[in-house]
């Protein structure tokens, strides 16, 4: 891929120039609004033993659900 240099942005041909990156900043600013919108899974720290896979899914379901609770809850407050 070449590799074009300019003295100044007046040299740049007009495909290149910063008015042509506006919709991408908008496009990025709702990126991370989405990102705003979800939260990570915040499981406690450390390691933990189950007995049985059975006993770990129920675990994390758990911590999905309480998780999508929060997110709900948060999604109503700004709605009202």
């Amino acid at each position: 891929m070449p590799v074009w240099k300019y003295r100044s942005v007046e040299e740049m041909p007009e495909a290149w120039t910063i008015k042509r990156h506006v919709p991408l900043a908008q496009r990025l600013r709702a990126i991370l609004a989405l990102g705003r919108l979800i939260e990570p899974l915040q499981m406690p720290r450390g390691v933990r033993k189950f007995r049985s896979i059975e006993e770990a899914n129920e675990e994390r379901e758990r911590y999905e659900r309480a998780r999508l609770e929060r997110i709900r809850a948060r999604n109503e407050a700004r709605k009202q």
